[in-house]
């Protein structure tokens, strides 16, 4: 069975490639997106030193991307930036990190640590440079993650104990929560006069 020169099956992988790509393009965001908004919406103090962390891990890559690529900076930055080896996969193993501080069941724990750490194996050993993936999948990520909990840490002493962060992260709902009205007490119950 063939279409001219190529076959059914080759037709389907060529139309296919080209939306995998777009998937792949697209759900790193997406994943990040959804568990920032879950870690806001649970954990503040988790999505605080997350969104840090993400943060001081985006440059380190924008700025390895600077001196390997030199000054002038060219509209490719960012692009050259996620495609060093092991980038993505280390805000993947970040987003991890959030997630088992958040989540109390072990099971749940080992099973985003082992997709974690097989994302970094995939990174690493997929990579033209084994050391640099390394580097980018596990090792920013992890100083980004212990930077982050110091900043975090650091910010909380400089404002007192009053305005520090919850160690246990306990949620700040994005709704405020409706007051409940004091109860009023009646001063003293005075007995109505009856009527004959």
């Amino acid at each position: 069975m063939t279409a001219g020169d190529e076959s059914y099956v080759d037709l389907g992988w060529t139309g296919t490639a080209p939306v995998l790509a777009r998937i792949h393009a697209v759900a790193p965001w997406l994943l990040m997106a959804l568990t920032l908004l879950w870690l806001a919406h649970r954990h503040h103090a988790v999505y605080v030193r997350g969104a840090i962390a993400l943060l001081l891990s985006g440059a380190a890559g924008l700025a390895a991307s600077v001196s390997l690529r030199g000054l002038p900076v060219h509209e490719g930055l960012v692009r050259d930036c996620l495609a060093l080896p092991g980038v993505l996969t280390g805000w993947y193993v970040l987003m991890a990190l959030a997630v088992v501080a958040c989540i109390s069941a072990i099971r749940a724990r080992i099973a985003v640590m082992v997709i974690a750490l097989s994302a970094v194996a995939v990174a690493v050993l997929t990579a033209d440079h084994h050391v640099l993936g390394a580097v980018w999948a596990a090792g920013v990520p992890l100083m980004a993650w212990y930077a982050a909990g110091r900043i975090q840490r650091q910010g909380a002493r400089s404002r007192g104990a009053a305005d520090a962060w919850e160690p246990q992260g306990d949620a700040v709902p994005f709704r405020p929560r409706a007051e409940v009205p004091e109860q009023r007490t009646a001063p003293h119950s005075v007995p109505l006069r009856q009527t004959v």
